[in-house]
């Protein structure tokens, strides 16, 4: 359900992920005054100002407990429905998971190649992989130019490694793909929960369509 603290009023099923609050310690700055005149980044945010929802870590979207009994009923029904696995493969994400919004992969577990911060962020070098060190300079070739009103405090770089699998299931004659993503091993079913009945049986309206 939307999270009651960066998403308040938000009706189910509609929110707004990436929500950030303004820093209590820098106040919004970025960087923290001292006596003597001086600045230094602040180390709360980093010195980008803001937090991310302390409540949701700005996913926008929080566990509904009232609805889990729900849920074990939908998984109930739908273990009496007899899906087969017809395959199931690690997929690449600009290929066989391009239909997987980029916000799952941003909260999702993987294994972190690089972390480089600094004032200007060059690119990253793998000894062992050139398809790693091109993604990583066209990433940096790509930042965004910075106005002449502002300046660069520091950057970061991080890349990062997240396994997704495509797992796609058949009943009859009919099929759909979901996928397995991260090694917290996240499930995304596209358009789901509005193709599924949430009353207290599991009709499955859109094998029909």
């Amino acid at each position: 359900k939307p999270c009651p603290t960066c998403n308040a009023g938000q009706e189910h099923g509609f929110y707004k992920a990436n929500q950030m609050t303004r820093c209590g310690a820098c106040h919004g700055r970025g960087l923290l005054a001292h006596q003597d005149g001086s600045d230094t980044v602040c180390g709360m945010c980093n010195g980008k100002g803001m937090l991310p929802c302390i409540a949701c870590g700005s996913r926008g979207l929080v566990t509904c407990n009232t609805c889990t009994g729900y849920g074990a009923l939908l998984a109930q029904s739908i273990a009496h429905v007899r899906w087969k696995t017809l395959s199931s493969r690690k997929v690449s994400a600009t290929r066989g998971a391009a239909s997987v919004p980029e916000e799952v992969f941003h909260r999702a577990k993987g294994v972190q190649l690089c972390n480089i911060q600094a004032y200007q962020c060059t690119p990253a070098f793998f000894a062992d992989s050139y398809p790693l060190n091109q993604f990583s300079s066209e990433v940096i070739a790509s930042r965004l130019p910075v106005p002449p009103s502002a300046r660069v405090i520091s950057e970061r770089h991080i890349i990062s490694v997240v396994p997704v699998t495509r797992v796609t299931m058949a009943h009859r004659k009919q099929s759909f793909s979901l996928y397995v993503i991260g090694y917290s091993r996240d499930v995304f079913i596209r358009d789901y929960p509005s193709k599924f009945c949430w009353g207290l049986c599991c009709c499955f309206e859109w094998l029909g369509k």
